[in-house]
């Protein structure tokens, strides 16, 4: 089995993983003891490891501020009995960043960027097998809750689908991993278009988990129906208008019940820097003359932007470039 497990690997070591492969290698796993030289990634580490990317960026962490990164890595990396640092390494092979990836490392990335669908499934046989061999949900959480689910909805993608300058963001991604992996024009516009997807997702479940999953307008709270779209996430500066960092920080977002989403992201209504909510001219006069509208952007729109105890308030900039460049309006001091 070692012989196995050190072998070269291919792509369909991954996609077609079974339960019995992977019972297999989660006991090599288990018996694994730290040495200087590590052993190889085995399939049901990496599908692992690619799921962290729904988690957390890679990107961002290494050297001094690994210790900064998300628990799960270090759960990971503790299961694995690898260092914290070397499971974020594998994250940047498999998304293309790294030019000594093996190409089945990034083609795996690929695939499940063109089938998302496959993911669930292989995710959930990594689960099965774990569980199977003792592994219980202390030393490996379920940090996806997709156990027993079949497919993985990505959050906020309505945002990115509204955006004209996606293309050329993926462009300039593309071009940069082109350079690492060496893959096609084809393959690095896809690797880079899933990284930006699930960026987004990262970026959507900070904000709605920020907001304490409730509107920040309103305060509808269905949080025993996830998954519904009852609650969305938003920048406030949108998307097309901002850098990396700004796509990424959590005080650039808001999560609000699909009617408030709308009127804000239209600039219907807007915040100012003490959080008071402030309505467009034109939506007071529909309130007045349009029945149902003074039901939603009446009482039910609170005076203020609600900001649970524990969550981060909006950033002035972000709130300041929305009152300038979308409101329909003029903030009234």
């Amino acid at each position: 089995m070692a012989g196995y497990l050190g072998r070269v690997r291919s792509l369909s070591d991954y996609l077609d993983l079974t339960v019995e492969q992977a019972r297999s290698q989660w006991g090599q796993i288990l018996r694994r003891q730290p040495k200087p030289r590590q052993e190889p990634f085995t399939p049901v580490e990496a599908i692992l490891c690619y799921g962290l990317f729904f988690v957390m960026d890679p990107h961002r962490y290494g050297g001094g501020s690994i210790h900064r990164a998300p628990r799960i890595l270090h759960d990971l990396a503790a299961l694995f009995v690898r260092p914290p640092g070397s499971v974020n390494s594998k994250m940047m092979n498999l998304d293309g960043s790294r030019a000594n990836a093996g190409a089945h490392e990034w083609r795996f990335f690929i695939e499940m960027a063109a089938d998302p669908d496959q993911f669930p499934h292989l995710y959930n046989r990594v689960l099965r097998a774990a569980r199977d061999m003792g592994v219980d949900e202390d030393r490996l959480p379920d940090f996806l809750t997709l156990e027993g689910i079949a497919s993985f909805d990505l959050l906020g993608q309505e945002e990115l689908a509204r955006q004209h300058s996606l293309d050329a963001v993926l462009e300039v991604r593309a071009a940069k991993k082109r350079v690492r992996s060496l893959a096609t024009h084809e393959d690095t516009t896809r690797m880079a278009e899933h990284e930006i997807r699930v960026g987004q997702h990262r970026f959507a479940k900070q904000v709605l988990e920020n907001f304490d999953h409730s509107c920040g307008f309103c305060g509808f709270a269905p949080r025993s129906l996830p998954g519904n779209r009852l609650l969305v996430a938003s920048h406030i500066k949108p998307w097309a208008d901002c850098d990396d960092h700004e796509r990424m920080d959590v005080q650039n977002g808001v999560a609000a019940c699909p009617t408030h989403d709308a009127a804000f992201d239209s600039g219907l209504i807007t915040v100012n820097g003490g959080l008071r909510v402030h309505r467009a001219s034109k939506l007071e006069v529909s309130s007045r003359a349009d029945p149902g509208v003074g039901q939603y952007f009446g009482q039910a729109l609170k005076p203020e932007l609600i900001i649970p105890e524990q969550g981060q308030r909006p950033g002035d900039s972000y709130l300041a470039w929305h009152r300038e460049n979308v409101f329909q309006g003029t903030v009234k001091t």
